[in-house]
């Protein structure tokens, strides 16, 4: 629907969690905790290893002290919702089953936003979401609803657990790490751009690869005016090397590519000018040129990311037919 993606480019830092209680997945850990920190996974814990695991090599120099606590607190975290897993879900299901806690809290700086996120799902689906404007449980259908209002006394707990996590412990562990990891998580990589066209009749894709951090804006002009038609903004991807990808694609006919001026701009934090390529016949690389090696390399390269994703998702539905199956 949109053909730009716009970047916030103030310093603004965001620590996420995900927690997975789960049942009749075999040797699968029946908790697994994991924390990430912008776009990068900073921690882990599972009910089998039973220790936290810093997952970047700076957070190595963090001390002790705090390991200990965030240990503890993903204990808590475990023990409370294993409790919470046997008192309501676990009587009512069979098969394969999984409860799915998401919650997030952010710095603008060294300043508190007040904008946090705790969101449950089961089996996949949504379950319920704490509102941390007034702290009380949106309920995702009937039969949670009534579940909230029969259990007021657990949940409104629950809330004001989660508000005081958030408002301290949450944003403490952000502060420490952006302390120990600003050099990684605010550094900056400028995208290499490439124009890229299967033949004349195939859509004009704008590849804009390498770049750190994750939000970048790219955008099409036709004649030097804003281009929003005929264009397609594809999702932003995670490169191997914690790096990222996104692509657009104009859709044009070669009559009009040769008759207009056509030109592909990328903005990125890391720039101290716009990237512009023209959609000339020097600038844009075609597998019609099998000589051309630096297509080949980039070709490779999208290959290579697009069989992984099938791979993945090959494997979740697999993994969700069977659970459909044990239901």
């Amino acid at each position: 629907m949109l053909c730009v993606v716009y970047a916030t480019y103030a310093v603004t830092h965001f620590l996420k969690g995900y927690l997975i209680v789960s049942a009749g997945l075999g040797a699968f850990p029946d908790f697994v905790a994991v924390v990430l920190v912008d776009e990068d996974a900073v921690a882990y814990f599972d009910s089998n290893i039973k220790h936290l695991q810093l997952r970047q090599q700076w957070a190595e120099n963090i001390e002790e002290t705090f390991k200990e606590k965030y240990y503890e607190l993903m204990n808590y975290f475990m023990q409370g919702l294993k409790s919470f897993w046997k008192g309501y879900l676990e009587p009512q299901n069979q098969g394969i089953r999984t409860l799915q806690i998401m919650f997030g809290c952010p710095l603008d700086g060294e300043v508190k936003t007040g904008q946090y996120r705790v969101q449950y799902g089961f089996n996949g689906e949504d379950f319920l979401t704490l509102d941390t404007r007034t702290f009380t449980w949106i309920a995702a259908n009937q039969a949670v609803d009534h579940f909230v209002k029969q259990e007021r006394n657990a949940t409104e707990n629950v809330a004001r657990t989660w508000k005081v996590f958030l408002e301290n412990d949450c944003t403490e562990a952000l502060n420490v790490f952006i302390r120990y990891g600003r050099e990684s998580l605010e550094r900056k990589v400028p995208p290499e751009v490439f124009l890229l066209q299967r033949d004349p009749s195939s859509p004009v894709t704008c590849l804009a690869t390498g770049f750190f951090p994750k939000g970048i804006r790219v955008s099409w002009e036709k004649d030097g005016e804003d281009l929003h038609e005929d264009v397609e903004l594809l999702e932003t991807l995670s490169n191997e090397d914690g790096t990222f990808q996104t692509r657009s694609r104009l859709t044009v006919s070669p009559a009009d590519l040769k008759e207009h001026n056509y030109t592909c701009i990328v903005d990125h934090s890391s720039l101290e000018q716009n990237i512009i390529k023209p959609a000339s016949e020097e600038e844009i690389k075609t597998n019609l040129d099998p000589g051309n090696s630096s297509l080949s390399a980039i070709i490779g390269v999208v290959v290579a990311i697009f069989l992984l994703a099938i791979i993945s998702i090959a494997g979740v539905m697999l993994w969700r037919r069977r659970r459909v199956r044990g239901l």
